[in-house]
């Protein structure tokens, strides 16, 4: 018979056995992280057919939670107090209604430097960050931008594009834009909150380069103290616009995180993206693996990184390219190309998706990030049964819907935000309605809902 002691020995082997197993199969099968607090943004563009809403969705399926939008200062307002209400009616005010009705956030990027570029009003360009001019102008600005996004959520607000880059090494700079965000920071906060009580998170985006390099590396640190996260683009480049192998992306992390180690003031992604063109020393398939290694080491470094834009959707136009090679100032063929080729789908007619694009979805799904799945041709299916065609659209008054699904309830929103019109008929008379911009929603009877702009004339 065996001893009370021996058995007790065998029981702890045997407890110890099945916890070596169990824990064996909790790292085979939670290899990849699950999701947990993180937030997948995109950058949303569209393709040749100029189609935001498909653009959209195609971000949706890829679990947008968050998106990435940039409202230029200089756009907002060209010169010396003068807002461009065309910028304002077209931009601000349809975002105040576009996103909310998704219940998509907004990660808002106001460049006042944009990479190598200053992006103030042309009153200002002269003008140091730390003069009262500029800090009250750019407190009028937030006025502005508040009073016409009241409805938008924000993940985030960050305040400079690549600053770094446009300053350099230069101290005295720094110190001026440190002085700059001290001011303006708590300004934004507040309104933020007298909006939506609740807090705002603020940053100013630098480039990873920035952050890391010795020359800058301090002097980055040094306007981050304080701020709510650590915001950033990462583009693993070479100097020379090539991109470097995608097997560089876990140091590239493990670096950033080791100079920005504290959980309390968390990273963010706010442009996360690798070029696809053989110009760059790259190719769709290395674009993928990129993606798939950007996913494992966020998983590496889940406690530090929060939130991670994948920029972008869509390659740009060539037209769009040039405009931002001279934007830049920038010629040499190989940036173009990293440029235009950032995309994870085409550009060309509707855009088809490129592997980079199925390796994020199934990057997704690997980590149960929502109910998506990487089987692409789900999406073209998913595409067919959602087509509804409105017309005419532009209207003088008379609206015809075409769709194959039963709808329960139509209803007509100002840009504002106000509901104007409710019907349950698939043809709408609104000659009753001001001439303008109005947003459509359709809810099904299946309780799926599509929202489309309208233009009444």
């Amino acid at each position: 018979m065996l001893s009370l002691t021996h058995m007790k020995h065998q029981q702890y082997l045997k407890n110890s056995i099945l916890l070596l197993l169990l824990s064996l199969f909790i790292i085979t099968t939670y290899s990849q992280l699950p999701k947990g607090d993180r937030i997948l943004a995109w950058q949303v563009d569209m393709a040749q057919n100029n189609n935001y809403d498909s653009a959209y969705a195609y971000a949706q399926i890829g679990c947008m939670e968050s998106i990435h939008l940039t409202f230029a200062w200089s756009s907002i307002e060209p010169n010396s107090g003068i807002f461009d209400l065309n910028y304002i009616s077209n931009v601000l005010d349809i975002a105040n209604i576009y996103y909310p009705a998704y219940g998509t956030k907004v990660e808002l990027q106001i460049p006042t430097m944009n990479t190598n570029v200053k992006v103030t009003p042309t009153d200002l360009i002269l003008t140091d960050f730390d003069d009262i001019m500029m800090i009250n102008r750019f407190k009028t600005l937030l006025d502005t931008l508040f009073a016409h996004i009241p409805n938008v959520q924000l993940s985030a607000l960050n305040i400079g594009n690549e600053s770094d880059i446009y300053m350099g090494s230069n101290a005295i700079e720094y110190n001026q834009y440190k002085t700059f965000l001290d001011s303006i920071v708590p300004y934004a906060k507040q309104l933020y909150f007298n909006l939506h009580g609740e807090s705002l998170k603020v940053g100013t985006t630098f480039s990873y380069h920035g952050l890391v390099q010795t020359s800058t590396s301090s002097l980055c640190q040094m306007i981050n103290n304080g701020l709510d996260i650590i915001a950033l683009t990462y583009y693993p480049l070479n100097s020379d616009f090539t991109m470097k192998s995608p097997s560089v992306v876990n140091s590239d992390f493990s670096s950033l995180v080791g100079i920005y180690s504290d959980t309390l003031q968390p990273i963010y992604f706010t442009e996360c993206g690798y070029a696809s063109s053989d110009s760059c020393n790259s190719s769709n398939a290395l674009q993928a693996q990129f993606y798939q290694n950007v996913f494992n080491s966020w998983d590496n470094y889940y406690d530090n990184i929060k939130y991670l834009t994948i920029f972008k959707s869509t390659d740009w136009s060539q037209q769009e390219v040039s405009d931002l090679g001279t934007f830049y100032g920038i010629t040499d063929i190989k940036f173009l190309e990293f440029l235009k080729t950032l995309g994870v789908r085409t550009w060309d007619n509707n855009g088809t998706n490129k592997p980079a694009y199925e390796t994020i979805l199934c990057e997704l799904n690997t980590r149960a990030w929502c109910s998506g799945n990487c089987n692409i041709t789900g999406i073209n299916k998913k595409e067919e049964i959602n087509i509804i065609k409105i017309y005419p659209n532009p209207t003088n008054g008379l609206i015809n819907i075409d769709t194959k699904k039963l709808i329960e309830k139509i209803k007509i929103y100002t840009v504002t935000g106000n509901l104007s019109f409710t019907s349950d008929d698939k043809i709408l008379d609104i000659h009753s309605l001001s001439n303008g911009i109005y947003y459509l929603s359709i809810e099904f009877e299946s309780g799926k809902i599509e929202r489309k702009k309208i233009i009444k004339l």
